[in-house]
């Protein structure tokens, strides 16, 4: 009866992945990863190294509501993470196709679960950052959590509607439902969108490849296991109602981030690989904001430091390297 099992849209993916890890390393419950495309060798390079009993991978479209249900009911679902959604740059090249999947994928997984009758205990939608306007709209210091969204292309708008279309899913049935606002992630996972650079400096190093990161501002920045954890703890612990919440994270110049992988790559004895450039770009994005409230919620979820963080990925890039799996191919896409 008190079995968890949850399910992840979007599970291969760089936060679903990291979630459904943190899971199998720090609960009991089982995870259903639903994705378009799932196999045995996209599941054994995504999650080689935890235990896979715990873990069923499903085939699974978004904007097909009647299998959405089908899967939660035989599943017999207890928690829904919805993360399924395409990122920025496909957004705005396929704007029909990103809105069937971000927005009205979206309110299918919410007409799925209502349809389900499941007694659900919780609901994630995992926003982002990009809800916000850029950082010259709000003043000097701290940005608040709460600040007023403006959104500056498609992708932010399709999100804030997500939040407050799951906002009517808690009025409508009362499961407890977070959104979950994360900003720029870096390390094992991240491959696309507009900030994914730094990642692919760090995948470049690895290759002894040269690369230049195109932005120079300041981003708040977060470890993707430190997102896998941030979700993996709001979905378990203890929350009544429905909330808001942007993750924690650090503001940092594109050059804090250069300088500590120049160390790592040193430190790991590849100091001729490192061929990391700046260039001139200087994003508008939001940073400087505030996460207390979430931190206060769940205070126990972890903030690797960034020199740790940073080794941590480098070494996971070399592992994929010796592997087969990150090849110059790969981050020339």
């Amino acid at each position: 009866m008190n079995q968890q099992k949850v399910l992840i849209t979007g599970g291969y993916g760089c936060i679903g992945a990291e979630t459904a890890k943190w899971l199998v390393r720090n609960s009991d419950a089982f995870v259903v990863i639903c994705s378009r495309n799932v196999s045995p060798a996209r599941s054994e390079r995504v999650f080689h190294d935890v235990d896979r009993s715990r873990l069923t991978f499903i085939p699974a479209d978004v904007t097909d509501q009647i299998q959405l249900t089908e899967i939660l009911t035989s599943q017999a679902v207890t928690h829904v993470v919805h993360l399924a959604a395409l990122q920025t740059p496909d957004c705005n090249a396929h704007r029909d196709l990103g809105l069937q999947i971000n927005l009205a994928g979206t309110q299918n997984v919410i007409e799925a679960m209502k349809a389900s009758g499941l007694p659900l205990r919780r609901y994630i939608f995992t926003s982002s950052i990009a809800v916000y306007g850029p950082r010259a709209a709000y003043p000097a210091g701290r940005v608040p959590m709460l600040a007023e969204p403006q959104p500056v292309n498609v992708y932010g708008a399709w999100k804030l509607a997500g939040e407050q279309i799951s906002t009517f899913f808690f009025e409508d049935t009362g499961i407890p439902t977070l959104c979950l606002r994360p900003g720029v992630l870096f390390g094992p996972g991240r491959d696309a969108g507009l900030t994914s650079s730094p990642t692919t400096a760090m995948k470049c190093v690895a290759l002894g490849l040269p690369y230049q990161i195109p932005f120079r501002s300041r981003q708040d920045y977060l470890y993707a296991p430190d997102v896998g954890a941030a979700v993996g703890t709001a979905l378990l612990e203890s929350f009544d109602g429905c909330g808001v919440f942007t993750l924690p994270s650090r503001t940092l110049e594109t050059k804090e981030i250069v300088a500590t992988l120049q160390q790592a790559a040193g430190e790991r004895g590849i100091p001729d690989q490192f061929r990391i450039t700046i260039g001139e770009d200087d994003v508008p994005f939001i940073c400087d904001l505030d996460y207390e409230p979430f931190s206060e919620a769940f205070p126990d979820v972890p903030r690797t430091p960034l020199d740790q963080a940073i080794h941590e990925s480098l070494e996971v890039f070399l592992d994929q390297v010796r592997r087969g799996w990150l090849t110059e191919q790969e981050v020339s896409r």
